[in-house]
């Protein structure tokens, strides 16, 4: 038996057992919404996430994981000689991804995976792995992952949260196993915390474990200068919330959302829209000690909706926004203004900066991921890689072929 394989029973082994328990308890509704497409980098490769096959046909629409090492013998640009840095599907097997994955790193170098809930499957079942997805160890979350992009996170050997739907909202901790987890914090937990700090809390949009094993969650504010980031402290038991978002530079009233929440090597990272519509605007806040102090940007005004982010080692980010037409702005290094990179290869779903500051354009079309490079200021074909889309594999009740 193979090392994949293998991987692919353990990984059916739990989801059977999973799949049986829940047999016997009561469905929740499920929503049916995709995680945007993402991507983060840390000091080995780059891990992005996309949804192929027929993304008008929900059964054939299934969310991939795929990964690139960096290659640190290679110039800043791509040239010849770098097929090293080529992607690679490294999406975990046995579960059908018909709701789209999740990625969350580890600074120890591990990769957890979730599978967004779609059809009858109304909880997450979850994979990790240390070895860029050689070898899968299979988990479950009790209910479904909330479709946001930052909503698993991981931090050290044990320590794993999620964001997901249960409730209204609610965050679940693990501090052994994938299949053991204990509610962190509710929402309404975090309400009177969040009106003290100025903010109008609306909905919770992410999650993350800072390197000292720190609890954040972060949502939407209605009102107020001052992003919504929570500490808790206290899974099982009665939460301690503090309220430790960025403070940033817009009038009163106007509505910040936390979209993406990361910690990197190089500490926290948290893009925040403010605003709506042809007013908002991005600012890119950043904390190397636990979000005790933030640096923000200058605003980038966008007049565009967020269509996916991907977060560089450094804590940089490089934005893609949608429109009448598709760009991508980025902040280069974290305390750095933005700047808008050339216009994107048509149907481009993320664009991925890796640890030398080189920047890649995924476009998925059907079972074809093409992968463009910035080299010179033009985008230029860099790979082909087909992923086989297992096309009518998917039933009613969510299993895959």
């Amino acid at each position: 038996m193979t090392r994949r394989s293998a991987a692919l029973v353990a990984v059916l082994g739990v989801l059977a057992a999973v799949l049986a328990a829940c047999a016997r308890t009561p469905a929740v509704p499920a929503p049916d919404v995709l995680p945007p497409a993402q991507a983060v980098a840390d000091a080995t490769g780059t891990w992005a996430t996309v949804a192929m096959g027929h993304l008008d046909d929900p059964p054939n629409t299934f969310g991939e994981l795929l990964y690139r090492p960096t290659d640190p013998g290679c110039p800043r640009d791509f040239a010849a000689g770098c097929g090293s840095r080529d992607w690679t599907l490294a999406t975990p097997p046995g579960v059908a991804s018909n709701g789209g994955l999740f990625a969350a790193t580890n600074p120890d170098g591990t990769l957890t995976a979730g599978f967004g809930v779609s059809l009858d499957l109304t909880f997450s079942p979850l994979a990790e792995s240390g070895d860029h997805g050689a070898v899968w160890t299979g988990g479950i979350l009790p209910a479904a992952l909330v479709p946001v992009t930052d909503a698993l996170a991981s931090s050290g050997p044990t320590a794993r949260l999620a964001l997901v739907s249960a409730g209204g909202g609610q965050v679940l901790s693990a501090r052994g196993d994938l299949s053991t987890w204990a509610v962190l914090a509710r929402r309404a937990t975090l309400v009177p915390v969040a009106a003290s700090s100025g903010c109008a809390l609306g909905s919770l949009t992410a999650v993350a474990v800072t390197s000292t094993g720190d609890d954040l969650v972060a949502g939407t504010c209605g009102s107020g200068a001052r992003a919504g980031v929570f500490r808790v402290a206290g899974a099982g038991a009665p939460s301690v919330v503090t309220a430790v978002g960025p403070r940033v530079p817009v009038p009163s009233g106007t509505p910040v959302r936390v979209d993406r929440l990361v910690a990197t090597p190089a500490g926290l990272s948290a893009l925040v829209v403010a605003g709506s519509g042809p007013s908002s605007r991005l600012f890119l806040a950043s904390s190397a000690d636990g979000a005790a102090t933030w640096t923000v940007s200058a605003p980038y005004p966008t007049g565009s909706t967020v269509a996916s982010a991907s977060v560089g080692a450094d804590g940089g980010m490089v934005v893609v926004l949608t429109g009448s037409r598709r760009a991508a702005a980025t902040v280069a290094t974290v305390g750095a203004r933005w700047s808008t990179l050339p216009p994107l290869p048509a149907g481009t779903a993320v664009v991925t900066v890796d640890g030398r500051g080189s920047y890649s354009a995924l476009v998925p079309s059907g079972s074809s991921l093409d992968v463009e490079v910035l080299t010179g200021g033009t985008w230029t074909p860099h790979q082909e890689l087909a992923v086989p889309i297992p096309y009518g594999s998917t039933s009613a009740g969510g299993g895959s072929g």
